[in-house]
């Protein structure tokens, strides 16, 4: 089990980079990297439905900017991860996870700040080393703040799975039954929260055709 959790963590890491430090080839997204962690765990229906809520209730957290959003991607691999581990075919107990994971992506914000902070030490001492001709520090710079970013990431993500995952397989049992028939009843709500989420950050997008209407 610890060799799955590093793999998991390392494509945690990979999809995270993929945000802001390398490639954005959208696997970062949770409507992919989500079904993805299903199913190296075994079941890729809930990572689906998992990945499918996170996006679009997030779907309007992408970095503009100097704005530091949660990661989403993060919250889509740890609750598929914990759900898939220790719960694995249930639904209800897929709402606990997608909760507990948005703390720990908040937490995770505050630690890529810091992290932008010191690799904006990183180039200072590039810029140095161009006035002075060392032209080599640019490809060095580049490596090492992509090195850290992935490293932060992947050591975060098998912090996370570790204590988020005894946190979450220690109150589940101790939840009331009301509380657990909510969470039952909030499999088949989401959906609909997500979508009208999607109409609400899309309400000030006007339709092509409709621009040249009588009715503007």
């Amino acid at each position: 089990m610890t060799e799955n959790i590093i793999f998991i963590a390392f494509i945690g890491a990979l999809c995270s980079s993929d945000i802001t430090a390398f490639g954005q080839f959208m696997i970062c997204r949770p409507i992919f990297c989500a079904p993805v962690i299903g199913f190296l765990m075994g079941d890729i229906s809930t990572g689906l439905w998992i990945g499918m809520i996170v996006e679009m209730l997030w779907i309007n957290a992408i970095p503009l900017g100097a704005s530091v959003p949660i990661d989403v991607s993060l919250i889509s691999v740890l609750s598929t991860f914990w759900v898939c581990r220790y719960f694995l075919g249930f639904q209800g107990e897929v709402i606990l996870g997608i909760i507990l994971a948005v703390p720990f992506a908040y937490l995770y914000r505050e630690i890529d700040i810091f992290g932008r902070n010191f690799n904006t030490k990183i180039m200072h001492w590039i810029e140095k080393g161009i006035e002075s001709g060392k032209y080599w520090r640019i490809d060095a710079g580049v490596i090492t703040g992509l090195f850290l970013f992935v490293l932060r990431a992947f050591l975060f993500c098998i912090f996370a799975m570790i204590v988020g995952g005894w946190i979450y397989s220690s109150i589940y049992p101790q939840l009331p039954k009301f509380v657990l028939f909510g969470f039952k009843k909030a499999w088949y709500l989401m959906p609909i929260a997500g979508f009208g989420m999607v109409i609400y950050n899309f309400k000030s997008v006007k339709i092509p055709f409709w621009r040249n209407s009588r009715y503007d």
